[in-house]
């Protein structure tokens, strides 16, 4: 190999790593290159979850499958239902959809906002630190 395709390759390599540096520099993400923020980022200790959950004759809550809550197979689009539904004020008719869905062993349903401390849950404590009730339906 000669020294100018030497020299070609030497400054492509420069610049192939520079590109791949860059992102950490700026500090944003973009596609192709990305600083994998989802991933390097500080995480809070405490998640929040919409969601609609079941209540069974003793009161105990029963969680709803994606197609009971959102009518599809799908979680995140069941999540973003209910996000959707608890933003635009729509809790109540989205309670009413899903009690129409359930089954016979659910007495009641309630669409809640659930804030969990995560390391908590990962020490076996499932208990919300919080829990609303935007809306409440029997099916």
């Amino acid at each position: 190999m000669g020294p100018r395709r030497r020299l070609a390759v030497a400054i492509a390599g420069c610049c192939l790593l520079g590109l791949m540096v860059w992102p950490a520099t700026v500090g944003r993400d973009s596609f192709p290159l990305s600083n994998y923020p989802m991933f390097a980022s500080d995480r809070p200790a405490q998640a929040r979850f919409h969601t609609v959950v079941g209540l069974d004759a003793s009161g105990s809550g029963v969680r709803l499958s994606p197609a009971d809550i959102g009518g599809t197979d799908q979680v995140i689009q069941a999540a973003a239902t209910v996000g959707r539904a608890i933003a635009d004020g729509e809790a109540d008719e989205l309670c009413a959809e899903v009690a129409d869905r359930v089954g016979a062993d659910v007495v009641a349903v309630e669409v809640v906002t659930e804030r969990y401390d995560t390391i908590a849950w990962f020490d076996g404590d499932e208990t919300p630190a919080e829990r609303v009730v935007h809306a409440r339906c029997d099916p």
